[in-house]
Formats: C-alpha cells, structure tokens, sequence
C-alpha cells in the first residue's frame, strides 16, 4: 500500500467543537476523505487525505476481491477513522464507487469495513457517481452554461452536462485506467498497437452515449480525476503551461508510444505508483476528445468526495461560489468592510473615466480589481507592516472554492503590490490576465487606497485620470496631504517601469 497523503497538524490538534462534515470516496485507485467545518454559510476544508489502494486491481475476472486489496482498503479505513474519532459534533458518509458496484462480494468487504470505521458505506450507481461530480465541480468553480464533465476513474469513467448547479445528463461507462493497464500495459510496455487497440476498445464504448452528448451543444469541458490532473501536469513539464487540447494530447499519445515503457517516462511530475496507468488513462482521454468533439479541456479540483461534503452541508446553492468564498475570508481574517468598500467606490470612478480609452476595463478584470479591493488587507492582522506580503501568502495558499489557480495567484500578486515598493516577478503563465494588464490593475488598486483617505471618509474623493498615449495620468489635488502622497506614488510606480505621470488641471 502506497504512502498517504495527509494533513499532520489535523490529527493532533482539531476543532472538535465546531461541527464538521466527512466525506470519504473509496474509488477504484485511491481513497480519499475530505474534512470540512461551516463557518459563515461556507465550507472550510481543514483536512484531506488520500491513500492509493488500487482496489480495483485486486478484482479476479469473475469479479471478486481477493482479500489482499480487502485488507489494504480496511487498513487505509483505520488510518480515517482514527483522523476524525476525536471530533463530537459530525456528519459522515462513505460512498463506493466502480470496484465494489463490480465486486460479487461487496456484502464481505462491508461487513469487515464495519468492524475498522462504525459508518454505513453506501455503494452508488455510475450515474449517481456523474452527479455527485457535477455537484463537487460546481461548487469549487463557477459553472456558467452548458459545461461538460469528465472523470477518468480507476474502473470507469462518468460523463455529465449541466448548467451552474444543475447536472442536465449524466452517464458512466466501465473504462478506467486501471481496467486499462490490465487490459493493454500490465507488462508497462506501451507499443503502437496496445495504444490503438485501447484507444479503439474506448471509441466503442463511447459510441453509446457520443450522439445525445454532442447534441447538447455545451460551450466548456472541464476534467477531474487524478489521471486528468497528472495529463494537466505532463502539458506543464512538455509545454510550460497545464493546457490539455486536442492537438497536445495526439503529440502525447506518440510521445508515449517513443518512450516505449512506462518505467521511460522522463517526468518527475509524475508519481512512481502513477506511471504505470497514464498510457491507459491517455488512450481514454484521447478517445473522449475524438468521439464527443472535444478541442480542449480543463482540470478542475472537484470531484465525488467535494459533491458529498456539499450535499452532506446543504447549503444554499443561489450564492455565487465565489463571492461566497470571498465574504468567508473577509469574516475569518476580520477585514475591516467599510474601508475596502471605499476603495471599491473608489475604483468604480475610475472605471467610469477610463470606459472610452485604450485601457478600459473588461468585465472579468473588474472583477478581479474588486476582490483584491476585498482582500487587500487579509493580512494586516499578522503583521500591519509587511501585511501586503502576509496578504498575499494566505491568497495563495488558502482553500478557495470557485477560484481557478491562476485566479488566486492573480489576486495575491496584486495584492502583494498594492503598498510599499514595487518588485514586478511576473511569469505570464502564472496568471489569468497578461502581465501588462495585471499592472495595470496593480496601478489603479494603489491609486484608488491612496484616494481613500483614512477609515473616516465614506464618499469617494474627487479624482480625474485620464489615458494619454501609453502612460496613465492622474490630475495633482488641491489637498496638500495627498498631493505628497500622489508624487511619492508616482515615483515609487516610475521606478517599477509603470508608466504614470501627473497633470494640473485647469
């Protein structure tokens, strides 16, 4: 049994006062839980864990478990059970996948289970799977129109259509990567021949569902899973970003096929205990993309543990999964409302000057403008100095449902530069805008807390800025206080290579 991936710091010293919800997917590869505590109408995840038992390997061709994979799975239960044991108030449920729909003695494992962790496992069908996908994706990023899902499991994977929190169509189909590197790589062997027949045996199965799919006409396809993940990091290692299209993905499967063998695989993103199932999981992919007409798909985090834990909260589902992340921050970090709610007013007279230049905004950068007007003193309770740095460190690494990657790392470096000297480390890759636009928006963040006089002041000061050639310019006030302010500010943003000069008004 592979080493699990877990958080220390959880077992020893949990919140056993708070009430906390459990989620624990026992899927054909790994094993994952997932725990989480309501604080503000939101979810905040304080542990996860994650074992790669591989019970789907241990199924014999009559479909049986051999007590091998039986035993690891129940150890992998113990080392759960004693995780959450020391926490009071909780609500727990266990669902079980591909390998137990498929294994005959199901009933034996679940009566064994009993005896390691005292909850019910409930073993769900394939089309509940797909829905409990959709339901985990949907609340860790925004779901706008049609949007296709794919989940590459170990013994099957499911395929779902919905619209926001609302899954339309849903289907599973008994292709996995592990069924696959028994049925073509267990020898880790991976020859043009073995690739095609699985690239053909998974055309075959796509057949049935391929038509209605199509028709449905969706405008985003998104991947979770741990094989799509591991394929969005092999892009990152070939490539330099985690872009799976369709044109990649034929580059893959050849490269592959040149490596010959899955112990020749040159990528240290992959894991030992990985390499063995990514020919299988590519041959999957690379038939969905043929077979549904998929150009490109994304990686998103969520999956059947996240669909559990929100439908075992039952929160509402009306508020937009960001902003109710957003506000949840703001609680937890104590952030003072009024004054990043000034800033914001502040900002909004600047968007409304720029609207009709080069350099007006779109929406998503307003939307990205606006939250870091949010956060932008998340860390000043650590440190009020260097709370532009903290700042930009707990964005970064905080749980953030809704939020892409990029997103976060997008906010936490404006953030980062919003006070203080400005030290531009930027890597176009690392971010959801260009560099150029994202310092555009660090300009007007700096500009619109420096407007913001003092905590006192609700109404936003009087300030015109204008865009002239290639350079922001910003009129000089009649308030002498803040005209000091705004030299200074132009100096510190010239020496960081910003282009901003002052003017007088006439």
């Amino acid at each position: 049994m592979s080493k699990m991936t877990t958080n220390a710091n959880f077992a020893a010293t949990p919140d056993s006062h708070s009430k906390h919800y459990v989620a624990i997917d026992l899927g054909s590869n790994s094993f994952h839980m997932i725990v989480a505590r309501e604080q503000g109408g939101c979810l905040q995840i304080v542990h996860r864990q994650k074992q790669q038992v591989r019970l789907g390997a241990g199924l014999s061709s009559d479909n049986l478990l051999n007590q091998a994979a039986i035993d690891n799975a129940l150890d992998c239960l113990k080392e759960f059970k004693q995780s959450i044991e020391n926490l009071a108030d909780i609500s727990v449920r266990i669902v079980a996948t591909y390998a137990l729909r498929k294994a005959k003695n199901s009933d034996d494992f679940i009566e064994q289970a009993k005896k390691v962790i005292p909850y019910p496992i409930d073993i769900i069908s394939g089309q509940m799977e797909a829905e409990l996908i959709y339901n985990g994706v949907a609340h860790t990023q925004p779901i706008r129109g049609k949007t296709l899902i794919v989940d590459i499991g170990g013994g099957s994977t499911e395929f779902v259509i919905g619209n926001k929190f609302f899954p339309q169509l849903a289907d599973s189909l008994d292709m996995g990567c592990i069924s696959y590197y028994q049925q073509f790589f267990k020898s880790g062997v991976i020859s043009a021949d073995m690739m095609k027949a699985a690239q053909q045996d998974a055309e075959e199965k796509l057949q049935a569902i391929a038509d209605k799919y199509r028709k449905c006409s969706w405008k985003m396809a998104l991947g979770t899973s741990g094989s799509i993940k591991v394929i969005s990091q092999i892009m990152l290692a070939l490539y330099g970003d985690e872009k799976i299209s369709a044109k990649r993905l034929k580059r893959l499967v050849k490269q592959l096929i040149l490596w010959g063998h899955s112990n020749n695989l040159p990528l240290h993103c992959i894991e030992e205990q990985r390499r063995p199932l990514i020919a299988g999981a590519v041959a999957i992919l690379s038939a969905c993309f043929k077979q549904l007409n998929i150009q490109h798909i994304t990686f998103s985090q969520g999956g059947v543990r996240e669909g559990v834990l929100y439908q075992l909260s039952d929160l509402r589902t009306d508020i937009d999964t960001r902003e109710r992340t957003i506000n949840n921050l703001v609680k937890l970090h104590h952030i003072d409302q009024r004054f990043s709610q000034s800033v914001q007013a502040q900002i909004h007279t600047f968007i409304e000057q720029l609207n009709n230049t080069a350099i007006a905004l779109t929406p998503d950068e307003i939307t990205l403008l606006m939250w870091s007007a949010q956060l932008h003193e998340i860390g000043i309770s650590i440190n009020a100095k260097k709370r532009h740095r903290h700042g930009a460190y707990i964005i970064e690494h905080s749980d953030m449902p809704g939020f892409s990657e990029t997103e976060q790392r997008t906010i936490a470096a404006m953030v980062s530069h919003h006070r203080a000297k400005i030290k531009f480390k930027f890597k176009a890759e690392n971010y959801s805008i260009s560099n150029s636009r994202l310092k555009l928006l660090i300009q007007l963040l700096r500009l619109a807390i420096l407007f913001t006089q003092g905590r006192v002041q609700t109404k936003p000061t009087p300030a015109n800025i204008q865009f002239h050639d290639t350079s922001l310019a910003i009129a000089t006030s009649e308030q002498q206080q803040l005209n000091k302010k705004l030299i200074n500010e132009v100096q510190m943003q010239q020496d960081a290579g910003l282009s901003l000069t002052l003017y007088q008004m006439k």
